[in-house]
């Protein structure tokens, strides 16, 4: 089971953090895995290479396997617009797979 937390500040998304394995089939052929994957690296790529945001935190283990991205609360509007477009994504593929992933909230306390 793919676990994805969803952190909030005053109802801002300010982090992501996946972790676990789907089941849906073996390690490398998981297709639920992979398209997790694809979306939490290419946020990690887009906040940090194209985006530069600073204050940016990611923790990544491949044993677990576990990728958390974490930003500031402030930041550009237009980056709101990646990180949203991620989450909602997340979403949809939870409720189209939901015996292999879940979606989780978790409000972050300053």
């Amino acid at each position: 089971m793919i676990n994805i937390r969803l952190f909030f500040q005053d109802k801002i998304l300010i982090g992501i953090e996946s972790k676990g394995h789907s089941g849906y089939s073996e390690k490398g052929s998981d297709i639920i895995c992979s398209a997790v994957s694809v979306l939490m690296q290419s946020l990690v790529l887009g906040l940090s290479e194209i985006a530069k945001i600073n204050g940016l935190e990611c923790e990544i283990n491949d044993k677990i396997p576990l990728i958390k991205i974490t930003w500031p609360k402030e930041f550009d509007s237009k980056i709101n617009v990646l990180t949203n477009t991620v989450s909602e994504s997340l979403k949809q593929i939870a409720q189209q797979n939901s015996d292999y992933i879940k979606i989780f909230y978790e409000e972050k306390k300053l």
